[in-house]
């Protein structure tokens, strides 16, 4: 394994979905302080004005400012949340899906320092992803829409009672951006922690023992397009046979068009190949390989020989594998955390 790509030289797809995570965690940020600043002035300041850079904002008129953060946040996250997907089609490997995990979740900014990952199944009916009691990202981040909430409607403390402007329509104004924020949150967080799943994945995965079934998604004929699940398959089994060698028997070459096909039923275990299964395996992988460069396959595992290399080389070029349900789980809009 030791000629994969190093984490510690990341990809631009990896360091493009580090600066998109920087760029919606600084506006949540922002946010965050704001309506600290504001429920503070509404409490001791009589609910007057606000100094936000060298402007001094009424702030009953903040209304506009948090409207304008949550733009950028919904802006910002519906982009970083497809890089998320495009990624993940790229079938990065374990070590390049959580080092952008990692490298986001360990900044100092609150809203996603210790997040815990909540890629785990949905809770139906209420579509929601579970957030971990002990995560701190998702306590700063109920608290921030809390702070929401009471920053946004016109009211303000005198000097022994509770005053209301009168606008009501802020009240709701103030729980539609709250939703719009937590829906945009929930969106590119839930993306980032299915890097993680990918980690979570290949460390769990089983070892040894291989299937007909298995195995047979392994050999040719190579469509130019696979489903995701297919690809992910393909790759986590790769990944097992290159650490658990099978043995390899003598056998005839078997008969024309069935290009070394498995016998057996399909949860029967493999106990070795035959060196045309192993040539034919080989074939697959070099056109995987050369598809999909972030999973970081080895370039010499041991079922691949140079002589198979060279004749795959200088064959018919062939057409790039690709994904073909890219944003199959993109999230639908009704998702969110809770």
């Amino acid at each position: 394994m030791g000629d994969r790509v190093p984490v510690s030289d990341p990809s631009p797809a990896q360091r493009r979905l580090v600066a998109g995570a920087r760029n919606a965690e600084r506006i949540l940020a922002i946010g965050g302080l704001l309506a600290v600043a504001v429920v503070l002035t509404r409490l001791l300041a009589g609910g007057q004005s606000l100094q936000v850079a060298a402007v001094s904002v009424p702030v009953d008129r903040m209304w506009l400012v948090f409207t304008a953060l949550t733009a950028a946040h919904v802006f910002t996250a519906r982009f970083l949340a497809l890089q998320i997907e495009e990624y993940l089609t790229a079938m990065p490997s374990a070590e390049r899906a959580g080092w952008v995990f990692d490298e986001i979740t360990t900044g100092a900014n609150a809203f996603v320092h210790g997040l815990v990952s909540r890629a785990i199944p949905r809770r139906r009916p209420l579509f929601g992803y579970r957030m971990s009691h002990r995560d701190p990202s998702a306590w700063v981040a109920r608290g921030a829409g809390v702070l929401l909430l009471l920053a946004v409607p016109p009211w303000w403390w005198g000097t022994s009672r509770l005053h209301w402007g009168g606008n009501g329509w802020l009240v709701a104004l103030a729980f539609v951006l709250t939703l719009i924020n937590w829906w945009a949150g929930s969106r590119w967080l839930i993306g980032l922690s299915r890097l993680d799943a990918v980690r979570q994945t290949a460390r769990t995965r089983a070892r040894g023992s291989f299937t007909v079934r298995e195995l047979s998604s392994l050999l040719p004929p190579v469509s130019s397009t696979w489903p995701r699940f297919k690809m992910e398959e393909v790759v986590s089994v790769y990944r097992r046979l290159i650490d658990h060698p099978l043995p390899i028997e003598d056998a005839a070459a078997p008969p024309a068009g069935t290009r070394g096909l498995l016998d057996g039923a399909p949860d029967s275990a493999v106990r070795s190949l035959t060196d045309s299964q192993r040539a034919a395996i080989g074939f697959t992988y070099l056109c995987v390989q050369e598809s999909f460069p972030e999973a970081d396959l080895p370039a010499t595992p041991w079922f691949v020989t140079d002589d198979e290399r060279s004749r795959y080389q200088h064959s018919t070029p062939h057409e790039p594998i690709r994904i073909t349900d890219a944003h199959e789980r993109r999230s639908p809009w009704w998702e969110i955390s809770n």
